[in-house]
């Protein structure tokens, strides 16, 4: 049975076939008493994407995979309409008013 593919593997397919430069990955940490939180994001294309949780340093490549996601989704879900707008953008159209 084959492994399933991580998002850091799929979002380094997606930047070999994009030909853009491959996601550089940052990990950040934050002190906590005793002891540290730890967090990452990953740079695609001159954009950052973060891991929403912050983590032991036991789980970061949990929290490098996490960011991945989150770039890999935005990415993928970012492609060209016919109009040439992307999808995802917001749909002002509605507008909130206070009447019963």
């Amino acid at each position: 049975m084959a492994a399933t593919e991580t998002y850091v593997q799929k979002l380094q397919h997606y930047c070999a076939t994009q030909q853009i430069a491959q996601p550089q990955f940052q990990d950040y940490s934050d002190p906590r008493g005793i002891r540290t939180a730890w967090s990452s994001s990953v740079f695609v294309h001159g954009r950052e994407y973060r891991a929403h949780l912050w983590r032991d340093y036991r789980y970061l490549e949990q929290s490098r995979e996490e960011a991945a996601e989150v770039a890999w989704k935005a990415l993928t879900a970012a492609t060209p309409t016919t109009n040439g707008t992307t999808q995802g953008q917001y749909n002002y159209n509605r507008g909130y008013t206070t009447t019963r």
